[in-house]
């Protein structure tokens, strides 16, 4: 029997508060939402339970620890002492280790080695390919392009740089052809990327770790912006209807697949199928279009369904499918400058004083397209930081702020306004850089054949048990013979550590207790995350089967995100389409549609299974 003590029951609550401004057509809005979360508990009885050791998937001579330690004791990849004739006899095999994981060379791609400037070279194709990049080659002007994210590498043959986002770096080896084979020098263009790369001198191991977002090739410059660089799209005009929210989200999710792709996603099929109880004019924040984006209702092309004429399809497939967003901390300007200059623009909140055409202000300088709120005005305006400039003067602002510095934001009040579009803000504003969200992650829509979910709206409150750790798992049924390639949640805070498992075949609450650990793994910032599996999972058809996750949020009291009705807005909330479950310890379960009224945020991806 299990033993509960003080049970409480209580949401973290999405509470909606509305700015009403006066609007003149076609330019400017200020009809937006805020979030408020209100934290409080449900506790149960804690306990610990032990972590299943998560072994390497490849056959590698020491862990990570050990690793970090030998980097201290070896050289980099550079300081190879001994000069190696290019691709002799006598050259030592190098090794590439990625994340913890050998890439396999072979004769097809070519094999990686030291060159005459004892610098190491890999194949380029196969190399950047496992790093998750994409490849293109210029033959008229023999450059190889690598993309990833929004960071464009060129890496011109036979000379001596390579262009990082347009910006020349000097390296000293150069890319060679070989046997109509692209060989890359490995240091530069990976760390351009913001990997660290690592030379064990004693094994000729070439040592990648890609998740660190540190650009150890390039400081973050004092001013940078993407109308210099090509990674804008158009300003586009919200006119007179509460959607900058939507605009922003839009305008954010656009530069993140630049310079790759160019997209115009449609504003108006986010601002009316987000599927929360609010109309198109009553405004709106990231976290609904974090639920319609996570749930894949969208985006789709502006072309289908265009803006302002009150008319939204639903038959429309989305054409993107977002899988990763994070939400940054609130005033850490080096992590949204990292997210702009890695990823994309990040969408903010500010407060806009701006209400009709003859409006003024102390707040805003039409002149230099300069914005400082220097009071506790609520935020009521959403845009996208798309740059920065450390040094832009202060005295630009009508009221001057303690120091130079400002962010650059792309607006969606038409071309007509500020810098044709975009304007400053001050580093010293109250609002810009609290409520921040890049999106991160944003895949082909083949990405996977099924997506199993409950939870509609996403993430609208929290559950816990009073506690940094809890456990919470989704019950879903195949209908074909499937594989269960990954599954996605909320991270509800910074720094949390997860273990996901599964149950091949559920049939009641017990089942649980039997579950398959999968992996896990650690998650800097808070946000919404798919996480791949490393191994297939085949599912049989027809078969009920569960997907398990353990999180743990430092100082956290309830680290499970939840669907659930907090009122009018969210009246739309389906509770009884799920089969989802809590538990304190992975051993006690209940369940949290009869016991809470709620839906745990825990998504399934899946393959049919062919073969």
């Amino acid at each position: 029997m299990k033993k509960i003590k003080n049970l409480f029951i209580v949401f973290t609550i999405l509470s909606l508060i509305f700015q009403s401004t006066t609007t003149f057509s076609n330019v400017y809005d200020n009809s937006e939402i805020n979030a408020l979360r209100v934290k409080n508990d449900l506790s149960l009885v804690e306990t610990n339970s032990l972590i299943p050791e998560n072994g390497f998937l490849h056959n590698l001579m020491m862990n990570q620890e050990e690793q970090r330690a030998t980097f201290n004791e070896v050289d980099e990849v550079d300081e190879v002492e001994e000069l190696v004739t290019l691709i002799t006899n006598e050259s030592p095999n190098v090794s590439i280790i990625l994340d913890d994981l050998f890439i396999e060379y072979n004769d097809i791609f070519g094999y990686p080695f030291i060159d005459n400037n004892n610098r190491t070279q890999v194949p380029l194709r196969l190399t950047m390919e496992a790093f998750g990049a994409k490849v293109e080659w210029d033959p008229i002007e023999s450059v190889a392009s690598v993309i990833k994210n929004n960071t464009l590498v060129e890496v011109p043959i036979g000379e001596s740089y390579v262009k990082v986002n347009g910006e020349e770096i000097q390296n000293e080896t150069e890319a060679i052809i070989i046997d109509s084979r692209t060989y890359i020098p490995i240091r530069i263009v990976l760390e351009a990327f913001g990997a660290e790369v690592h030379w064990d001198r004693d094994n000729y191991f070439v040592i990648v770790n890609s998740t660190t977002s540190q650009n150890v090739l390039l400081s973050l410059p004092r001013k940078f912006d993407y109308r210099t660089t090509g990674r804008t799209t158009s300003v586009k005009n919200q006119g007179n209807l509460g959607t900058c929210w939507a605009f922003a989200t839009l305008g954010a999710l656009e530069s993140s697949l630049m310079p790759g792709e160019r997209w115009s996603f449609s504003e108006d099929h986010l601002s009316i199928q987000h599927g929360f109880n609010l109309g198109q004019n009553e405004g709106g924040e990231y976290n609904m279009s974090l639920a319609y984006l996570a749930r894949w209702s969208g985006p789709i092309r502006e072309v289908d369904d265009v803006y302002g004429d009150g008319i939204s399809p639903t038959n429309i497939p989305a054409v993107k499918h977002l899988q990763e967003a994070i939400i940054l901390p609130s005033k850490n300007y080096n992590e949204i400058k990292k997210a702009i200059y890695l990823h994309g623009g990040v969408q903010t909140s500010i407060y806009s004083p701006i209400q009709d055409s003859n409006f003024n202000s102390n707040y805003y300088n039409y002149e230099r397209a300069a914005l400082y709120n220097f009071d506790n005005r609520r935020s009521n305006h959403d845009v996208v930081i798309i740059g920065w400039d450390d040094d832009y003067p202060k005295e630009n602002f009508l009221v001057q702020p303690q120091g130079n510095g400002a962010f650059i934001a792309k607006n969606s009040w038409g071309p007509d306004f500020g810098e044709e579009g975009y304007f400053y803000v001050s580093y010293y504003d109250r609002n810009v850089g609290i409520n921040n969200i890049v999106y991160t992650r944003i895949d082909n829509p083949d990405n996977y054949d099924n997506i199993y979910q409950t939870d509609w709206l996403g993430w609208v409150g929290n559950l816990g048990y009073n506690s940094e750790t809890a456990y919470f798992s989704n019950v879903y049924k195949t209908e074909n013979r499937e594989i269960l390639r990954a599954v996605s949640f909320y991270a509800t805070d910074d720094n949390t550590t997860y273990e996901i498992y599964y149950v091949d075949e559920f049939l009641n609450e017990y089942s649980l207790r039997e579950k398959d650990f999968i992996q896990a793994g650690e998650l800097s910032f808070a946000g919404y995350y798919t996480i791949d599996f490393e191994k297939d999972i085949i599912i049989e058809e027809n078969t009920s089967f569960a997907v398990i996750v353990k999180i743990t949020t430092p100082g956290a009291s309830f680290p499970v995100a939840i669907e659930f009705n907090a009122g009018k807005h969210t009246a739309n909330v389906v509770i009884d389409d799920g089969q989802g479950y809590i538990s304190y310890d992975g051993h006690h379960w209940e369940s949290t549609e009869e016991k809470q009224q709620s839906n745990v945020c825990l998504k399934a991806f899946t393959d049919t299974y062919i073969g």
